[in-house]
């Protein structure tokens, strides 16, 4: 009974107030409530190590109760409940338990309710404001603006700075955050201008379907985007018309994600109120008049301690529900993430991502037709809200610098070419080059020698003494590799940097025992997925090396200045480190003036490398870094041919860029299990393909849409803004907006600094002054030699931060 009235104190007082977090009270939410409710509790000692005690929550003392809390923020399933229960108690008693294993929620959840700590910096556990963590892409956007296309870029918030104040329209933060985001101004309009941009609903040679619908319709989940809504680009209904003229939010759920319940499925919302007539056909489903038997009924959801009624309409490709709230009209195919908003659950809903929120809907104008957004599985998290609130609250600033110089490295001959100038390239040069990992080797332990605790024979000794050796020789290689690596990176000029992707590098042909090994590995995956990954991970899998699966390595290259007279130190570096870093045959060949190194792997992962003049080109293929070489020689034409005054520089061939992420995306689409690893079954064919068609379809038909364009870029303090080359064809582009003028005076730093502008007083990386905040982006001139034009119009990616 002593128990029973210690665990139901706890449970009591996790529903009172928090005075160490805030003011107000606290209510844990019903679904944290059941699901602590049925935790098994475990008794642990000094060590960490649990046993098995069998009692539940209410059986046990609030001294178990809170040390399970604290050791369930260790599993992403039970974290944010955990979070939940711990508030029964003292913040003191588990702030640093909750930082140390929860990450970025933890820190989140505490941030949320007015959390402060000690000291001179009270938010301190929000991270840094500029490290740059990945991954770096936190969204991809579309933008449809009287015909013309925007494309937008959501980084980590360490590379930019925010203003603005979008936010998400009332009713829409109670949804789960969704996988894709949609806003429509006009719903049948904007589903039209979708599926065109996808593809469209033509026919192949054979006759056969093509673009986005049918792929939609071949797969599991999908069906509502295509049984439900494509209708209504087919058949005008004069009825629905007020509902198919209305704004509409599209929230699209694919793969499971960690740590709450299956939302795969789509919820359309449509705001405020509905015209009677509409909700009448609706009601009737008069829309599909292919349906039989009852069509229309409403049902009871329960959960979480509420219920609640809605309509089930029934058409052609099934069930889906509908249900009408103050602030508008929810529409689901499938029952989970309308449950998912109803009754919220551990899920992370839109109200929590404020902050990413904010970013990508300042990409919208008001005469933006159709936007869309893609968050990426392993992005848009706590973690990004963190860091920008981080950056907001310490004033943080990013400036951006051209450097011309580092074109002569970015050769037209790519799938994609990009020259960044300085201010965010460092840090993502810094990131590429950053060792995270610094913990030690773990040293052997005398006593596990022994046996049974018996004196050490001289047998037992000797292999201790030679483990102890094995494990400190280890420790000291990998610490005289870093310092290696430290060494190169300060030899490095970061202030600007080019890259050159050509799509992937061809397989090698696998031999008979190869293909064999693959047969052995597929047949395990279906009788013993645990067997299957323990065989891959112990390197039994002979088509396997060290670096992948055969074929999907990328051919990619990354030039860097070297500053100017440490270049043969930087070659001395790289011919110790290459051979250390990669296990294959170093080989090296004459290429121009220039040596080509490479590691001869039995992949189609071969790391090479060179050094042009002045400049460091390291690659995964030496066709990528011959490419790259090529043109610092000048025997290709590269993004210098032109001139230009912008930070960044790219150019794209838009058919082979789309083409080549199609590749990649389906095979890792093919890949994936509802596990979060492989194991279990794989997706089909099919799924993959809807599943892309959907989340993905639109941007990359978009970007094939493009054809060969060449884009320049202004990251300034007051957003984005793109000058593009339209000397080669856009293929339905149309006439351009508007066109400007040439250069002012004064755009390029002297011939022989790199560095641009003088440094600026007190900052720690001299790398020039910030261009003005008010001044804009310098305005791009006509290219004689190619007797194209260059324009600029706002292109409103990422609103700076102040």
């Amino acid at each position: 009974m002593r128990h029973f009235a210690q665990g139901s104190c706890a449970l009591a007082l996790s529903l009172m107030a928090l005075p160490a977090l805030t003011q107000g009270p606290t209510t844990v939410p019903a679904w944290a409530a059941e699901r602590v409710r049925d935790w098994t509790i475990y008794s642990y000692d000094a060590r960490g190590n649990q046993q098995w005690t069998g009692k539940k929550w209410h059986q046990s003392t609030a001294a178990d109760q809170l040390a399970e809390a604290r050791n369930r923020l260790k599993n992403g399933q039970d974290r944010r409940a955990a979070l939940w229960a711990l508030t029964a108690w003292p913040v003191d008693q588990w702030d640093a338990a909750a930082l140390k294993t929860g990450g970025a929620e933890a820190a989140q959840f505490l941030y949320r309710r007015g959390y402060k700590q000690w000291g001179k910096d009270p938010y301190a556990y929000l991270g840094s404001p500029d490290r740059l963590e990945r991954p770096w892409t936190h969204g991809l956007g579309l933008h449809l603006d009287k015909g013309a296309w925007r494309f937008q870029w959501i980084p980590s918030p360490a590379l930019f700075t925010q203003a603005g104040s979008a936010a998400l329209p009332k009713g829409l933060e109670q949804a789960a955050q969704p996988g894709v985001l949609i806003h429509l101004k006009q719903l049948r309009p904007g589903l039209e201008k979708l599926v065109a941009l996808a593809g469209g609903a033509g026919a192949t040679a054979n006759g056969a379907p093509a673009g986005l619908v049918p792929s939609l319709a071949q797969g599991s989940r999908l069906g509502f985007a295509v049984r439900h809504l494509d209708p209504w680009l087919k058949q005008a209904s004069p009825a629905l018309e007020p509902l198919a003229n209305r704004e509409a939010w599209v929230l699209h759920y694919g793969t499971e994600r960690e740590g709450g319940r299956n939302l795969q499925g789509t919820l359309v919302f449509i705001p405020g109120d509905l015209p009677t007539r509409t909700q009448l056909i609706m009601a009737l489903l008069k829309l599909n008049p292919l349906s039989a038997g009852a069509r229309s009924r409403v049902v009871k959801w329960t959960g979480s301690g509420l219920t609640t009624e809605l309509q089930q309409l029934r058409g052609s490709g099934g069930v889906f529900h509908l249900i009408q709230k103050a602030e508008g009209t929810w529409i689901s195919d499938r029952e989970a993430p309308l449950r998912a908003l109803l009754f919220p659950g551990a899920e992370p809903t839109l109200a929590e991502r404020q902050e990413w929120a904010r970013v990508a809907l300042s990409a919208m104008a008001p005469d933006t037709e159709l936007s869309f957004w893609v968050a990426p599985r392993i992005g848009a998290d706590a973690a990004f809200e963190n860091q920008a609130i981080r950056r907001r609250l310490a004033h943080a600033q990013q400036g951006t610098w051209p450097n011309p110089f580092v074109a002569k490295a970015a050769p037209r001959t790519g799938a994609l070419t990009v020259a960044l100038g300085a201010g965010p390239t460092e840090k993502l040069v810094e990131a590429i080059l950053r060792v995270d990992d610094t913990s030690d080797f773990r040293l052997p332990q005398l006593p596990e020698f022994t046996n049974g605790g018996q004196a050490l024979s001289p047998a037992q000794l000797k292999a201790y003494q030679e483990a102890l050796a094995a494990a400190q020789e280890r420790q000291r290689q990998r610490a005289s590799l870093r310092q290696d690596a430290a060494a190169l990176q300060a030899c490095l000029d970061q202030g600007g940097a080019a890259l050159l992707w050509n799509g992937w590098v061809t397989a090698p042909a696998l031999n008979p025992t190869e293909k064999a090994s693959l047969a052995e590995l597929a047949r395990l995956r279906r009788e013993d997925p645990w067997r299957a990954m323990q065989a891959q991970r112990e390197g039994k899998i002979g088509a396997f090396g060290g670096f992948g699966e055969p074929g999907m390595a990328p051919s990619l290259a990354l030039a860097l200045p070297v500053q100017g007279t440490k270049r043969v130190q930087v070659e001395n570096l790289l011919k110790k480190l290459a051979p250390r870093l990669f296990k294959g045959q170093n080989q090296k060949q004459a290429f121009g003036t220039a040596e080509l190194h490479r590691v001869m792997t039995a992949q189609a992962f071969r790391p090479a490398w060179t050094l042009v003049a002045d400049t460091l080109v390291l690659g995964t293929d030496e066709g990528a870094v011959k490419a790259v070489a090529a043109g610092l020689q000048g025997q290709a034409p590269t993004l210098a041919d032109s001139e230009s005054k912008a930070w960044a520089r790219m150019e794209l061939d838009g058919v082979r860029t789309a083409k080549e992420l199609e590749n990649l995306l389906l095979a890792f689409l093919r890949g994936r299990t509802g596990s979060g690893w492989w194991i279990g079954e794989t997706t089909t064919g099919d799924e993959a393909a809807a599943e892309l068609a959907f989340s993905l379809g639109p941007f990359l038909g978009a970007v094939k849409a493009l054809g060969s364009v060449r884009i320049d870029w202004n990251w300034t303090p007051v957003g984005w803004r793109e000058g593009r080359d339209e000397g080669c064809p856009r293929p339905g582009r149309g006439r351009l907006r508007r066109a400007l003028g040439r250069h002012g005076p004064g755009a390029h730093p002297p011939s022989g600094d790199r560095r641009g502008p003088p440094a600026q007083s007190g900052d720690p990386r001299p790398r020039g002054k910030p261009e003005p905040a008010s001044g804009g982006a310098p305005r791009l001139a006509a290219d004689p030699q190619r007797g194209s034009q260059l324009v600029r119009w706002r292109h409103g990616l990422l609103p700076a931060w102040r």
